[in-house]
């Protein structure tokens, strides 16, 4: 009989922890969901002001590609507009786009396509490598996606001679890019 109280007792100690533990874990939850509520009112805010950017001073921002060169972004331009692809290597999309970015590059030789990832001189030149991309088209630069405001990868930014913003489009796939790219070379 002492065992059978005995086991009841454990029961309910064990179940009244168990609903302790229930309600903890739903205020913590809660308690989550206020502090990242705002996260998307400023994602929202962050899109807006990104859509404020018009211009980059091609002049100041410094790239380094990886081929070695290190300098002004006018430097690739070459008086040009320019297009900037910004792209991540571990995006599956971004590596979708490879074939017709190289694509691209043939097509169109009046429009210097940058490739733009943030990764190290180093591990951009490995990644240039491994995709077989020409490693002068292909820069190192953190700053000049902040100073375009890219948020994701990967995207298109299309600029004048002058750096003034003409589009920047957050790409799905390789058709898309293809098409952006030839309707800019046409209108350039």
């Amino acid at each position: 009989m002492t065992a059978v109280i005995a086991s009841q007792v454990g029961l309910l100690l064990g179940l009244l922890a168990l609903g302790f533990v229930t309600l903890s874990l739903a205020r913590q939850i809660g308690v989550l969901h206020e502090r990242t509520a705002p996260v998307g009112g400023l994602l929202q805010k962050a899109r807006r002001e990104a859509a404020k950017v018009d211009r980059i001073d091609l002049d100041a921002m410094q790239v380094a590609t990886a081929a070695g060169f290190a300098g002004p972004l006018r430097a690739l331009s070459a008086g040009r507009p320019i297009a900037l692809l910004f792209v991540n290597d571990e995006c599956a999309v971004c590596k979708s786009l490879l074939p017709g970015y190289e694509a691209a590059l043939h097509g169109h030789p009046a429009l210097p396509l940058v490739m733009v990832g943030g990764a190290a001189s180093r591990a951009l030149a490995g990644f240039a490598h491994r995709h077989g991309l020409r490693e002068e088209r292909v820069v190192a630069s953190a700053e000049l996606a902040v100073a375009a405001q890219v948020m994701q990868t990967p995207t298109l930014v299309l600029l004048d001679r002058q750096g003034q913003l003409f589009e920047r489009v957050r790409l799905r796939g390789p058709a898309q890019l293809a098409k952006i790219i030839a309707q800019h070379t046409e209108a350039a």
